[in-house]
């Protein structure tokens, strides 16, 4: 906080706060979608006469948002959970901050400034298995302790993850604070293809998300190769399928043993999964754990059902509009599988309901919610 002094018939403080903001994740799935939707709407809503930007300035040179005349960019490439994001501290990254805000748990030990941070989840924490080393999992449980000993407040996506919040770090409730995403509004299909087929005229199930091993795809694709005689449709998984520590890598080549009834599509871009939703003729989604899940909410504004599991904050989201199954159980997602494929009404209903459930998280209250505790914490600096 920079005070300045301004003089006439009285003198008052004139008080400079400064806001630094982590957007390394600003491309990545999953908190790159949360960044991108909640920044254009929150940059305007804060109270902050300087904001800094930290991260790779083409990832979002061509926003909008970047116009603020309030906004420095700070080139800042050190990679996520490494060991040179602990040292520029040192380098002087975060001078002059008042406030730092960071989207995800690996806020720098050495910074010693005012800090909020975002939790998605705390699936390192809840599921230490999918880490793969003991100095991994060393590393997230002191990250994770540095946020609930020094964090000014916690943001979190769902009830779900902040009740983990509390269980898991024993931060109490008043420092944490709920703050469903939004999704972008689609704009209307100017090309609209048959539901329900690909481009070779087979119909399909969806499944979204990389082959991290919590998103349990070893387990759908067990339940789909059980049922495939039974049903007409493939499986097509889209999602990123290198770069991971903690990755099922053997997934990927077990199309060929299926006849081609499961593909890996790998990365695409927005539009070209936007068409994957809506030729779908359901979206199933099989994760153990999510702190939110943005392909529930993303299939269901573009008409796809949805089946998902019935565990961590995926009821909370589909919240009725979702045909629930337990994820541990390969036969339970068969039936799911089946049941969705094959019934007309089913689906429709889902569809139906979907669109209702959709609407909570329209709009931009994502942005004025976190606007609302940074600017608090500001202007208590």
């Amino acid at each position: 906080m920079q005070v300045g002094y301004v003089y006439g018939l009285e003198e008052r403080a004139v008080v400079n706060h400064r806001l630094t903001i982590d957007l390394r994740m600003y491309r990545m799935a999953g908190i790159g979608r949360y960044l991108q939707t909640v920044m254009p709407s929150l940059v305007s809503r804060l109270n902050a006469e300087e904001i800094r930007i930290l991260g790779n300035s083409a990832d979002y040179s061509s926003e909008n948002w970047l116009r603020d005349s309030r906004i420095q960019v700070q080139e800042f490439h050190a990679p996520i959970f490494s060991i040179n994001e602990q040292l520029v501290p040192l380098w002087g990254i975060y001078r002059e901050s008042d406030l730092l805000w960071v989207p995800q748990y690996n806020v720098p030990l050495l910074y010693r400034g005012k800090v909020i941070v975002t939790i998605h989840d705390v699936c390192h924490l809840a599921h230490p298995e999918v880490l793969g080393s003991d100095l991994q999992r060393w590393y997230s449980r002191l990250l994770f302790r540095a946020v609930a000993n020094r964090a000014e407040a916690i943001l979190c996506d769902s009830e779900f993850t902040a009740s983990e919040v509390q269980m898991f770090l024993n931060v109490e409730r008043s420092r944490i604070v709920v703050i469903y995403p939004n999704i972008t509004v689609p704009q209307p299909n100017l090309n609209p293809v048959r539901p329900g087929l690909d481009n070779d005229g087979v119909p399909y199930l969806l499944a979204v998300g990389n082959i991290k091993k919590h998103k349990n795809l070893q387990f759908l694709i067990a339940a789909f190769q059980s049922i495939q005689g039974s049903i007409p449709h493939d499986l097509v998984i889209v999602g990123k399928q290198d770069g991971f520590m903690n990755s099922e890598t053997a997934l990927t080549n077990i199309s060929a043993l299926m006849d081609g009834r499961v593909r890996f599509t790998g990365y695409i871009t927005d539009s070209e999964l936007r068409r994957y939703y809506q030729n779908a003729d359901a979206l199933i989604f099989p994760s153990i754990y999510e702190g939110f899940g943005y392909p529930l909410v993303e299939a269901m504004a573009e008409k796809c059902p949805v089946a998902c599991s019935n565990v961590s904050s995926l009821p909370e989201v589909a919240a009725g509009s979702a045909l629930l199954f337990d994820p541990f159980d390969v036969q339970a997602i068969a039936t799911a599988l089946v049941g969705i494929a094959t019934d007309q009404c089913l689906r429709t209903t889902l569809v139906e309901s979907g669109l209702e459930r959709v609407k909570h998280f329209r709009g931009e209250s994502c942005a004025e919610q976190t606007a609302a505790v940074i600017n608090r914490v500001l202007e208590s600096s």
